[in-house]
């Protein structure tokens, strides 16, 4: 039985305001005494879904969850991103507050010199001799320690608008740590002031040395992090001990209506690999219960990998290798469960497990796109062995319509579908091809797979490609972002995210906004949209400072102007997961960051001595809620945390009021009218939805007001299009 341990004294009444600054970091007040801190662990299952704990494939989590806090009505922040929420794990902030808005953003050019980061990635170039430079003139993708150092410094050391939880926690002379995921973990302490370690690098440097003395191996990227007096030296058998395999895929010409051009489908099929990053998390956790934990002795730390999301990603989160990759994380939770006890740490220890978000399969509707068998590979995989997992092609096909089968379907390029239309749109990439823009009941591909032989829309000759608008009088296959200066005036620049997109439009002309929204509205990919409040209000549209989207330093430079989730349906299953949306077009089979339930709504488990026992939590939480809760823990504030204390789950809470709670749905002022609405399966727009003759769109945006002492806290549970 675990027990309360180092609590001095309970403080009455709440201690979560609505200050922007100023306050002590150390919570007291006239009446109470200075709570003692509590070692707490934050461990992050990226993408876990609160419907895959069970004795059987999670049975460590599954004995947590039981004995301590199971909050069965957590959500995720909108838009469902892994970056987007780490920012929310590091703050109890949404973006209106923090200001920051990963995975992928875009700096638009500022002022004359059209001023944009500069720097480099945490991975080498392609001669494996020096970091690799970073492309801002595109939107950048952030899960990278040196892309966030990056932007920190681009944004006057203000990358996050407000004090971390980390931060806050050095401040009051407190031992911190972070390992894991590459960027994720980073942006707990991107002011490096604890120690971190994630599948690129070591910090600070004198960790590296006593690593290095100690006989463990460094991550092999951490070579190119440091130079001059701090160069670091990979010991001859330091090898890469966070490499991990990349997705098992097979060649089909299914997207070629000749029968010839073959482009690569990701296996969901597979069994032969599990978990890619298995050695690289089993090393991470083993440098920090081995080493970090005793010799350091953090009271807060973060342990993030990106385990089962990245399975979830390749396979779908029904797939073989995703349920594998379930099992690998309970393996790394019960390491880190023996290793507490073992260095008699356990009882005094709170642990909480969350997710960053969900998880759903990316697919267009069964109706128009059935899903497919895949005929098994009677091979293995051609690749070597990578840390221990199979890697490389195998000899899979996408097989006859099987309602058991697997999605080829879902893959939306927003750039290319308004370039088709008249629209300036780039989103960074070049020619690519993909094995989920769709295949029809008949076999039909929605976008035909063809090559460039020349080079004269890809850049290189022979480059296969997949883009409708390669069928204009002046064809367009790469959607490369113009150099700074060069944009169009009227140019549209897409952050292409996942499960939602974000667009920026530097000239804010509302007429060009107008007619995005249309578009957006009329094709059937696009779900709910929200739009900047600058803009006024657009039929059907809701802006985005209702879901906390607005931030007044970020706008014009970070800050999109509109945010439209894809497209979902959580009354789809494929192989047993409910759940399906539309992503920017990657050829994955798993995808989150829309506003679907199956992404919103994510897994939040904790236990330990301030945590009550066997307690289902049914108020509505959320990822904004573990920073203030944590703070609260170790006796200390976050004023400018939009998130609260989950009093509820806590032995000793800061207040005893009982929530009370709203449930509503949220619409638009007036819908928009007079639309047309457009079939996936018909990228040119011309085939209309025969069903759908009214013309209207709207949105219902499902919500949950909390209020208790005095405040409300609004949680989303999802927004959908509403078309008729």
């Amino acid at each position: 039985m675990r027990h309360p341990y180092g609590w001095l004294a309970a403080l009455a009444g709440s201690v979560l305001v609505a200050a922007c600054g100023g306050n002590e970091a150390v919570l007291s007040d006239a009446t109470s005494t200075q709570i003692q801190p509590v070692r707490t662990i934050i461990m992050v299952w990226d993408g876990f879904r609160p419907d895959s704990i069970n004795a059987k494939d999670t049975p460590n989590l599954y004995a947590l969850r039981q004995a301590g806090v199971n909050f069965s009505d957590n959500h995720a922040t909108y838009p469902t991103f892994t970056m987007l929420n780490s920012s929310s794990f590091a703050t109890g902030a949404f973006p209106k507050t923090s200001g920051f808005y990963g995975n992928t953003f875009w700096t638009p050019p500022q002022g004359p010199d059209n001023i944009i980061p500069q720097g480099n990635l945490a991975t080498p170039n392609s001669a494996g001799t020096a970091a690799a430079a970073a492309d801002y003139d595109d939107p950048i993708f952030t899960e990278d320690y040196q892309v966030l150092t990056t932007l920190n410094n681009y944004y006057g050391g203000q990358l996050l608008l407000v004090k971390t939880l980390f931060a806050t926690a050095q401040a009051a002379g407190l031992t911190t740590a972070a390992i894991g995921k590459s960027g994720a973990a980073y942006l707990q302490d991107p002011g490096r002031g604890g120690y971190f370690l994630d599948e690129n690098t070591v910090q600070p440097r004198s960790l590296v040395t006593e690593l290095q003395n100690a006989g463990y191996a460094l991550p092999a990227n951490t070579q190119f992090g440091y130079s001059g007096a701090d160069a670091v030296t990979l010991a001859s058998a330091n090898g890469d001990p966070t490499a991990r395999a990349g997705y098992i895929t097979f060649n089909t010409t299914a997207y070629d209506p000749k029968g010839t051009i073959a482009i690569a489908a990701r296996d969901s099929a597979d069994t032969t690999q599990g978990t890619p990053e298995d050695a690289a998390n089993q090393y991470m956790m083993t440098v920090f219960t081995q080493y970090i934990l005793p010799k350091k002795q953090p009271i807060l730390s973060l342990i993030w990998f990106r385990t089962p999301d990245n399975t979830e990603h390749g396979y779908g989160p029904g797939s073989a290798n995703a349920l594998s990759s379930s099992r690998s994380q309970d393996q790394r939770l019960g390491e880190l469960i023996s290793a507490l006890k073992a260095n008699g740490m356990y009882d005094s220890t709170n642990l909480i497990i969350v997710s960053d978000h969900g998880h759903s399969s990316v697919s267009g509707p069964l109706a128009l796109y059935p899903l497919r068998a895949i005929t098994p590979s009677g091979t293995a995989p051609g690749g070597p062995l990578i840390n221990g997992t199979t890697s490389g092609t195998d000899a899979a096909a996408i097989g006859a319509p099987s309602s058991n089968g697997y999605s080829f379907s879902g893959d939306v390029r927003s750039a290319d579908l308004l370039t088709y239309r008249g629209f300036s749109a780039y989103d960074g990439a070049g020619c690519v091809t993909s094995a989920m823009y769709g295949l029809q009941a008949d076999g039909t591909p929605t976008i035909p797979v063809q090559v460039d032989t020349t080079g004269a829309l890809c850049g290189a000759p022979n480059t296969p490609y997949q883009a409708i608008s390669a069928s204009l009088a002046a064809p367009v296959a790469s959607f490369k972002v113009p150099a700074p200066g060069s944009l169009p005036v009227n140019g549209i620049v897409i952050a292409a995210n996942g499960g939602s997109d974000y667009f920026y439009v530097p000239g804010h002309d509302p007429a060009i906004i107008g007619n995005l929204v249309k578009f957006l509205q009329q094709r059937e990919e696009y779900g709910a949209i929200f739009v900047d409040s600058r803009y006024g209000a657009l039929p059907g549209t809701l802006s985005m400072s209702m879901v906390n989207l607005e931030n007044a330093q970020r706008q014009n430079n970070g800050q999109p102007d509109v945010v439209a989730s894809f497209t979902w349906d959580d009354q789809v299953s494929i192989q047993g997961m409910p759940g399906i949306e539309f992503e920017s077009a990657n050829n994955d089979h798993g995808m989150h960051g829309s506003f679907g339930a199956t992404d919103v709504h994510n897994t939040l488990v904790a236990s330990g001595p301030s945590f009550r026992a066997n307690t289902v939590i049914s108020d509505p939480t959320g990822n904004v809620d573990v920073a203030p809760t944590v703070a609260y823990l170790l006796g200390l504030t976050m004023p400018q945390a939009d998130g609260r204390i989950l009093n509820e789950a806590l032995l000793k809470p800061a207040s005893a009021s009982a929530p009370t709670v709203k449930a509503s749905i949220v619409t638009p002022s007036a819908p928009a009218t007079g639309l047309s609405f457009e079939l996936p399966a018909d990228p040119t727009g011309n085939t209309k939805d025969a069903a759908l003759t009214q013309g209207t769109y709207t949105i219902d945006m499902a919500i949950k007001d909390l209020s208790v002492d005095g405040k409300t806290y609004r949680y989303f549970d999802y927004a959908k299009a509403i078309r008729q």
